[in-house]
């Protein structure tokens, strides 16, 4: 049975004696109730060989008939243990704590951001059964950006990159679905060339997890793995649904070596979908992952 009156957004953090309550902003207009139908992940077309042998989600996002209350404005999470849960946050997040946890809720940009929709530069942050995106069209906004976090059952759509991983890694991505990224023929970031857009792209890092995951529609690659800003190590790409892209997968280990344990295994990719025609994984031959 749905509920008849909107929950006040948690946004908890656990002191040392007893427990308080962050007050948050008071609501400005009526609460919002996630839609009872949402688009499912498109299905996939006939994929390559052997199939994935885990299905991918049909419902991310914040659950059909959970209501939201809405909260203006810029939220920065500095105590440990954070909880956020049922908020329609009319901003961005920025999370400098460990252990902060965000579900059932929504987030959405109102203008342009370089730090992204959220940035979290901390460890052990969670985000599930949410959604991320931007009200604003531009070219400088990125979903998630940063390092420590899990996304399990996640919606992320309506940004540039959806998930832009630097610093140490350590990110695990589930249960998800990336989707409708922002592009633009003429990008200022890409000296007025088209948008370099993906659903996935990492720069560094390490231990990191993409698995049972619906990733498509990015224009550069669903997933690109590019060493720009350091060593990348210790990938597994499993499980998934991938498509779009001039080829889906593109490793680009540049002038630092080959991607050490980088494992791409299971995966269902989208005929047709790539603007190479079938191009599932591109690398360098001399650094042919385990596929």
């Amino acid at each position: 049975q749905r509920p008849t009156a909107a929950p006040t957004p948690t946004i908890v953090t656990p002191p040392t004696s007893k427990p308080t309550t962050i007050p948050p902003p008071v609501p400005t207009s009526s609460p919002t109730t996630a839609a009872s139908t949402r688009p499912a992940p498109k299905p996939s077309a006939t994929p390559t060989s052997p199939p994935a042998t885990t299905p991918v989600p049909t419902d991310p996002g914040v659950p059909a008939g959970t209501i939201l209350t809405r909260v203006n404005g810029d939220l920065v999470i500095t105590k440990p243990g954070t909880v956020v849960s049922h908020a329609e946050i009319f901003g961005t997040v920025v999370i400098k704590a460990p252990n902060v946890i965000i579900k059932n809720s929504r987030i959405r940009a109102q203008k342009a951001s370089g730090q992204g929709v959220v940035n979290s530069t901390s460890t052990g942050v969670l985000i599930k059964d949410s959604e991320i995106m931007s009200d604003s069209l531009n070219p400088d906004t990125n979903g998630i950006m940063g390092h420590g976090f899990t996304l399990d059952g996640v919606e992320i759509h309506k940004v540039i990159d959806q998930v832009h991983i630097f610093g140490p890694g350590n990110v695990t991505i589930k249960n998800s679905w990336l989707h409708d990224n922002f592009h633009f023929a003429k990008d200022p970031n890409w000296n007025n060339g088209p948008s370099h857009d993906d659903n996935i792209q990492v720069v560094s890092g390490s231990n990191i997890r993409i698995e049972d995951s619906v990733i498509e529609d990015a224009r550069n690659a669903a997933i690109m793995l590019g060493q720009d800003a350091g060593p990348i190590t210790s990938v597994t790409i499993t499980g998934n649904e991938i498509g779009g892209g001039a080829c889906s997968i593109n490793i680009a280990p540049k002038d630092r070596g080959p991607l050490v344990g980088l494992s791409i295994t299971d995966n269902n990719f989208q005929r047709g979908t790539q603007r190479l025609a079938n191009c599932a994984v591109i690398t360098p031959a001399a650094h042919a992952p385990k596929v």
